[in-house]
């Protein structure tokens, strides 16, 4: 299955974009093939609305803020947060009768751990709630935002497998000597599913360098959180007492490409490890994982009469996750979108 198979996955938010890129003016974004222009009024709301004005098509993000409207750069209409116009210059007088007719489409939007986050249709759940952002004795660290060319499920099934840490980060945290991942503990939420594992790592130079840890081998107490159907928290606890959280989150542009979103939040200080450091070590692990996901194939056995891949029981944790997806497609698509497809098709 393909994200674009399961309109399903229209009812979950997404990460678009930081909300300090709004500081540039109107931008333009796509989700589901549905083009949105994202904006912030000169009050601070920021709103999501069809990029497309209702007079004669022409391109919202190309046009400009004004007070609490957008305005359009074809003929100047403009309109509010809620989609509906708020100014016709060649009409002067609008009255609420004409700006009830004159509307362009409003998407969700909402404003997150300094992204803004989008949905095209009513979510079946909210953002994921970080209690440790904004928190006393934590910072947030802001890492990656960028497109990778690969599926968003490939993604979801990287979170949780182990069993490539040996090979993949063979230069960051593995060791091919050792592929034998740790057991796990694994349990289902209404959304996802949450592993716990005791995992016992390499600490090269870059890894002493965002830990503090200087000895050449440490532990990790890794509390993995995945949201469907891409949204992960991985906290992981160190033996000195640090508190590495990367928070990920996959937003779909195609069937094989994504947008990657990447932050820490650390509860230790700059004196003590530099951002740069820790910027420095996930870079370089997330572009271990890049390289080998870029390579893999858009479409994940996830529906029934889909032939599975091999497994391996390491892949206990990422075969849940895709148990998890089957059973929002079958519990919340419409009938046929979630039948068996035609072998006639």
């Amino acid at each position: 299955m393909k994200v674009g198979d399961a309109p399903v996955f229209r009812k979950f938010w997404y990460v678009a974009m930081p909300v300090a890129k709004l500081k540039q003016g109107p931008q333009p974004f796509s989700l589901f093939g549905e083009d949105m222009v994202i904006w912030q009024a000169e009050d601070g709301t920021v709103s999501a609305l069809r990029d497309e004005c209702c007079h004669r098509a022409a391109k919202l993000s190309l046009g400009e803020i004004i007070g609490d409207s957008i305005r359009c750069p074809y003929h100047g209409w403009a309109f509010g947060a809620d989609g509906h116009c708020t100014s016709i210059p060649q009409r002067p007088g609008l009255t609420p009768e004409i700006a009830a007719r004159a509307f362009v489409k409003k998407y969700r939007v909402q404003v997150r751990y300094d992204y803004v986050w989008v949905a095209v249709e009513e979510p079946l759940m909210d953002i994921p709630h970080l209690p440790e952002f904004g928190a006393a004795g934590f910072r947030f660290i802001d890492c990656f935002h960028e497109e990778w060319d690969m599926s968003l499920f490939r993604l979801a099934d990287n979170f949780f497998d182990l069993a490539h840490v040996a090979f993949v980060h063979r230069d960051t945290q593995g060791d091919i000597k050792n592929p034998v991942p740790p057991s796990e503990d694994v349990e289902e939420t209404e959304f996802g599913i949450v592993s716990r594992s005791i995992v016992p790592v390499a600490n090269r130079q870059v890894g002493q360098d965002y830990t503090g840890i200087k000895e050449t081998t440490t532990v990790r107490d890794r509390t993995a959180t995945w949201w469907a159907p891409c949204t992960r928290k991985l906290h992981i606890k160190f033996p000195n007492g640090v508190q590495h959280i990367i928070f990920t989150a996959g937003t779909p542009l195609a069937d094989k490409k994504i947008i990657f979103t990447q932050f820490c939040i650390r509860n230790d200080t700059e004196e003590q490890v530099p951002a740069a450091a820790a910027i420095a070590h996930d870079r370089k692990v997330t572009l271990e994982d890049k390289f080998i996901l870029e390579s893999t194939r858009a479409d994940v056995p996830i529906m029934p009469w889909e032939t599975p891949e091999a497994g391996m029981p390491a892949d206990k944790a990422n075969n849940m996750a895709r148990k998890k997806l089957r059973e929002i497609v079958e519990r919340y698509s419409d009938p046929v979108a979630a039948a068996v497809p035609s072998k006639a098709a």
